[in-house]
């Protein structure tokens, strides 16, 4: 019953992101996201108060998800530099394996719909990212901007990359994915 519970839950979700990245948010009504998903309506407000909630949770869930992508091999302990690379490289892998979500994310992050009670949670599970920056600074490697300002800069190069990749303009290729995050690391390092 817990594991039925749990596949019409991600599949409601599955197809509300299909359809999303189809059509946009507005335009996805919740009786789509039912036939998409093969629930019924019923279920789905189950789950889910409404349509707002559901991209909530959608969006926690691709957080969670890209986080633990991005921190799986990470240590507190190792080199700045390493772990930036680290981290970036795994945001770089998973964005190609999972173009819809990193897409939805990127939207929805800037939308109104967003609740405190989502940023708070995803300000927890990227605490790490900006552990790290805070450690970077400390030991006087970054440039003296605010962490906004750099993450903004990292974020914007590297939703480029990936666009070129997934675009074919450039090959995926693990030499230069390393070139290319230290190229992104020097933009920022002092």
């Amino acid at each position: 019953m817990k594991e039925e519970i749990a596949d019409k839950r991600s599949a409601t979700l599955k197809a509300a992101l299909e359809l999303i990245s189809e059509q946009g948010f507005h335009a996805t009504p919740m009786s789509q996201i039912a036939k998409r998903a093969n629930v019924s309506i019923g279920i789905i407000y189950h789950y889910f108060s409404g349509k707002d909630e559901l991209l909530n949770e959608l969006y926690i869930d691709i957080k969670t998800n890209l986080s633990r992508n991005i921190l799986q091999n990470y240590n507190a302990e190792m080199p700045v530099r390493k772990a930036f690379k680290l981290m970036m490289g795994g945001l770089v892998r998973y964005s190609l394996q999972n173009p819809s979500e990193i897409s939805f994310a990127e939207q929805y992050e800037n939308s109104p719909l967003i609740t405190g009670e989502t940023k708070e949670k995803i300000h927890k599970m990227t605490a790490p990212i900006k552990e790290l920056f805070q450690r970077a600074a400390e030991e006087d490697l970054l440039k003296d901007l605010p962490y906004e300002i750099l993450y903004t800069l990292i974020q914007g190069a590297l939703i480029s990359l990936v666009k070129f990749y997934l675009n074919g303009k450039i090959p995926l290729d693990e030499a230069a994915l390393d070139a290319e995050l230290d190229a992104i690391w020097d933009m920022i390092k002092k």
